[in-house]
């Protein structure tokens, strides 16, 4: 692999197994995009303050430097194992969340965990969720998921969230751009509530979908990505938690309106972020 440039793919890393497995799929990614590879641990000085303005022993600080050490070095093997050797390690005194939204400014992508006993691959899980999600100027891709890297994970299709909103469009880009990137087959989703609007028959909202659909889907340039176009009468959350199951990925706007509202404060991001089968892509919509 020839020296990559650009801006970089940042993922965080704690030594637990959920943000090894985020470094894996950002090494693999950063590969396949030919970007360079960022790897931070956080040790969250500013939580160890006692009273918050005095400072903790300098022996605990560098036992929690130490420790991290170990974990980006750990981290760093994992990424040359991937095919990614030159990947930069950073160690940040900061809070995990102040980390990766400064990150993130330079960043073309953040990768957490999903859990973890650590601070960085808990990120999307709590009130930091709402801190990275308002604050990060890029996407953030949380890695779900026991079966993402199973050989036969690659055949499996990249599906994407796709409202009638603005926020829409780029989702629809970002997730053709990955269907590219992997050779996988994508489906566009389109879901509506169980309930149609008032004095709405639910075959014409179903027939508004697919025009939808189709006008979104014209305005891109497909390549070679085989498309399929899925309307459904379901609350979103459950469809796509349910359709996790069987993708690659899933990919959906942090904002956005009709099936996907408010994706990373309201119940249907949460649901993803929480119960998604496979990694999950945040596509930044907002400036």
């Amino acid at each position: 692999m020839t020296a990559a440039t650009g801006p970089p793919i940042v993922t965080g890393v704690d030594g637990s197994a959920e943000s090894l497995d985020a470094v894996r799929w950002a090494a693999r990614t950063a590969r396949l995009r030919d970007a360079p590879l960022e790897i931070v641990h956080a040790l969250d000085v500013p939580a160890l303050l006692a009273g918050g303005v005095v400072p903790p022993p300098d022996e605990l600080v560098e036992a929690l430097r130490a420790r991290g050490l170990r974990a980006l070095r750990t981290a760093r093997e994992l990424a040359a194992a991937q095919g990614v050797p030159g990947a930069v390690t950073r160690l940040d005194s900061d809070r995990a969340a102040q980390t990766l939204i400064e990150a993130s400014r330079t960043a073309a992508l953040l990768v957490v965990g999903s859990t973890g006993h650590g601070r960085l691959t808990s990120l999307l899980a709590g009130s930091v969720a709402s801190a990275v999600g308002t604050h990060a100027r890029c996407d953030t891709v949380v890695v779900r998921g026991d079966s993402w890297d199973e050989p036969e994970a690659a055949g499996r299709p990249i599906v994407a969230g796709v409202d009638g909103s603005e926020a829409g469009t780029r989702v629809l880009a970002t997730a053709l751009a990955e269907a590219g990137a992997r050779r996988a087959p994508l489906v566009v989703l389109h879901a509506w509530s169980d309930s149609p609007p008032p004095h709405r028959d639910p075959r014409c909202v179903t027939e508004a979908g697919r025009r939808l659909l189709e006008e979104q889907v014209l305005a891109h340039d497909t390549g070679d990505v085989v498309v399929e176009q899925v309307v459904v009468q379901a609350h979103p959350r459950r469809e796509l938690v349910e359709r996790s199951a069987a993708a690659q990925l899933v990919v959906l706007g942090d904002r956005g309106r009709g099936g996907f509202p408010g994706l990373l404060l309201g119940s249907t991001g949460q649901a993803l972020l929480h119960h998604a089968a496979c990694p999950v892509h945040l596509v930044r919509t907002t400036s």
